[in-house]
């Protein structure tokens, strides 16, 4: 009889150490997250900006920080594709210097299930 394999609950710390930490994006007009350079990603955002994903695969999961710089009151435009559920498209807290945390869940090419992971 052989003896079963174990298996240890992964959590989401866990997954940023297996992917290397929290990646930061370059901050411009339109900030563009590699999904496969991280599944980690964090921008300080220094104007209003567009949102972008680049090499999305399906069942992928990834988090992204947005973080106000120190003027804040910034705000976004997310990456097309994404089901908010019945709370529609989060505000971002407006406050200098705040983050904000993000979850995604690519479900079908396109389309992304988002959710507020953390607020200020």
């Amino acid at each position: 009889m052989s003896t079963p394999a174990t298996f240890r609950r992964v959590v989401p710390a866990d997954i940023i150490t297996i992917f290397g930490g929290i990646q930061t994006a370059t901050d411009g007009a339109t900030v563009t997250f590699n999904l496969a350079t991280s599944v980690a990603w964090q921008v300080t955002l220094g104007g209003n900006r567009t949102l972008a994903l680049s090499n999305p695969l399906v069942g992928a999961r990834f988090a992204i920080d947005l973080i106000q710089d120190g003027t804040g009151g910034r705000t976004v435009t997310w990456f097309a594709g994404i089901d908010w559920g019945v709370t529609g498209v989060p505000p971002l807290t407006a406050t200098a210097g705040v983050r904000d945390r993000f979850g995604f869940h690519c479900v079908a090419t396109g389309v992304y299930l988002g959710a507020v992971i953390g607020r200020g």
